[in-house]
């Protein structure tokens, strides 16, 4: 799948240097990383997005919550946070500072398919809407921890296909561990308080033909000032560009449909396609045309 490194690649040039990011592209469908950052309110990315890929993280320590959808989710170690494609997600930091640790994959179902072991992306497709996994036994967790460690160290110094072959041992022995029954739903989800939840349910459903806060607030009967300061506090970002991100992800599902951009830029409630296309380019990192081509190119592989 051709589309992970490009995102990569946009994502690893805008962001500054960070210290402690070991990342490792494993093939064009599997990357895997460990990221170990001190971070306090003032420099924690906390912003609501989707990704075009699966996402996993295996939380092992740092003061945060995570936001997918309309749901919170308090993580301890060994918690498995699961990002479904366009699902929309981020996480914030509880306290003033914090060391955030975790061990985070992303992929596309035929991540394995080359190795002949595409099963191991099975369960994916059975927890399209479970955002939390957690293994209830302390020892399941500790030896998912312990596979993972053993990944990262056999990374450091990939030298020859020997230590090529031994790192995929380890990715595969996790992903074994994923597909167990062992690994179960947490319970432990909190939801966004009504009013927010309300907020952005209507925003999820009319985000094609809402113009502008003013028209949220007036649904509502609140004054525009009130709604921008809720959804800024829980989700840190505006709601225009809320709206933007729900209309570009929709424009990526259109797209992969076969639909013509034409219509995509409509459908997905932009006026022109300039405004689209500045759109898309500003969160996909290409253009809608390229989007096209690339996912035509993978089809034929």
């Amino acid at each position: 799948m051709k589309l992970l490194p490009h995102y990569l690649n946009v994502k690893n040039s805008a962001k500054p240097e960070i210290i402690n990011w070991r990342d490792n592209h494993i093939n064009d469908s599997l990357f895997y990383s460990y990221r170990s950052t001190d971070y306090n309110r003032q420099t924690y990315p906390a912003r609501m997005h989707y990704h075009d890929y699966y996402e996993l993280v295996i939380f092992v320590e740092g003061d945060i919550h995570y936001i997918c959808e309309s749901e919170i989710y308090p993580v301890h170690y060994g918690d498995i946070i699961l990002i479904p494609p366009r699902k929309l997600h981020m996480s914030m930091i509880n306290g003033e500072a914090t060391c955030y640790k975790r061990h985070v994959f992303y992929l596309y179902p035929d991540a394995f398919d080359s190795f002949g072991c595409n099963a191991l992306t099975s369960f994916l497709n059975e927890n399209q809407e479970k955002y939390l996994l957690t293994a209830f036994d302390k020892k399941d967790r500790n030896e998912l921890i312990s596979l993972l460690n053993r990944l990262d160290e056999s990374l450091k110094n990939r030298e020859s296909q020997l230590d090529q072959s031994l790192a995929l041992a380890y990715i595969i022995q996790i992903f074994y561990l994923f597909n167990k029954e062992k690994f179960r739903l947490h319970k432990g989800k909190q939801h966004l308080p009504k009013n927010v939840s309300e907020i952005k349910l209507y925003l999820d459903q009319h985000f094609q033909e809402i113009d502008s806060v003013a028209e949220v607030a007036a649904h509502f009967f609140y004054s525009r000032e009130y709604v921008s300061r809720l959804f800024k506090q829980y989700f840190n970002t505006t709601v225009a560009d809320y709206i933007k991100i729900r209309r570009i992800a929709y424009s990526q599902t259109l797209i992969a449909q076969g639909i013509p951009l034409s219509e995509v830029c409509f459908q997905a409630g932009f006026g022109n396609l300039t405004t689209f296309i500045r759109a898309f380019n500003s969160i996909v990192g290409m253009a809608p045309s390229k989007y096209r081509k690339i996912l035509l190119e993978n089809q034929e592989i």
